[in-house]
């Protein structure tokens, strides 16, 4: 009889145990040893191969295009191509092919943003600037002159454009619109933190050429060696990077830190200067 008992309370036990082995077993070591047999499949699976950006036939064309001097077709192109491939990882390519063959055609004879204009007796740049709601320094640059001397019968191009420009902090890209269409994208070199997340409506004041401490006019001799800077209302300025000092010896020059307001390097700023008046639109992001 005590057997018997004794078998009884061993089968009970097994029985007792065994589940809360077995229960034990599957809420707490199989989902662990599970883990670890996906992350070691996981770690033995080949990596996935990156899906090739399906713009890049496309742009290869569109460059080689451009690079033939074919610039209205790789123009239209890159618009498109930007149209339809937004995401693609080779937009900031595209936009500067497409800034390049922008200014490239900007003052093309015979384009729509410009008009001809033969000299007559008694003109300047400055009065055939003001006929046309220009500027003296942008005519100048449209038709290549190597100084502000004109001819009679010389005939040319006055750029007829409407330019804005857009300020991005966060990006540091200064952008050029006519007609509220892409013109070309800047880098800037540095730009004021944000203060707020709203867009500031702003202006060009004025567009300042100075030679030491002394503002000099466009016609100036002094002038195409002048330090550039674009005022804006209720913003920072436009300026270029300070010059570095010349230095004598083996030791190269340590340059100055930037200077405040939006930075562009000296060759951009000259690029812009002519290109925008006082008034003209300035968005800051």
């Amino acid at each position: 009889m005590r057997v018997f008992q004794t078998i009884i309370l061993l089968v009970i036990g097994l029985l007792i145990f065994g589940s809360a082995g077995f229960f034990g077993y599957q809420l707490f070591i199989k989902p662990g040893r599970a883990e670890k047999q996906e992350i070691a499949a996981q770690a033995a699976a080949p990596a996935p191969t990156a899906t090739p950006d399906p713009g890049i036939p496309e742009l290869q064309k569109l460059k080689v295009l451009q690079d033939a001097g074919k610039l209205d077709e790789a123009r239209d192109g890159l618009n498109l191509w930007i149209t339809h491939y937004p995401q693609s990882t080779l937009l900031g390519e595209a936009l500067q092919r497409l800034g390049a063959a922008n200014m490239a055609l900007l003052f093309q004879s015979g384009g729509t943003n410009v008009v001809s204009y033969t000299v007559i007796k008694g003109d300047s740049l400055a009065r055939i600037a003001s006929k046309h709601h220009s500027n003296a320094e942008l005519i100048q640059k449209a038709n290549s002159l190597p100084n502000i001397n004109l001819q009679i019968g010389e005939i040319l191009v006055i750029p007829s454009l409407k330019i804005s420009l857009e300020l991005d902090r966060s990006a540091k890209t200064l952008t050029l619109l006519n007609n509220g269409s892409f013109l070309k994208e800047y880098t800037l070199l540095s730009s004021p933190a944000s203060t707020t997340k709203e867009n500031l409506n702003s202006k060009v004041l004025d567009k300042i050429a100075t030679s030491g401490n002394k503002r000099v006019a466009f016609g100036d001799k002094a002038y195409p060696k002048s330090d550039r800077s674009i005022l804006l209302a209720q913003a920072p300025p436009i300026v270029a990077p300070l010059p570095t000092p010349a230095t004598q010896g083996t030791n190269a020059p340590t340059p100055p830190p930037l200077p405040g307001g939006y930075v562009l390097s000296s060759a951009d700023l000259l690029e812009v200067f002519p290109l925008i008046s006082r008034n003209t639109p300035v968005i800051i992001h």
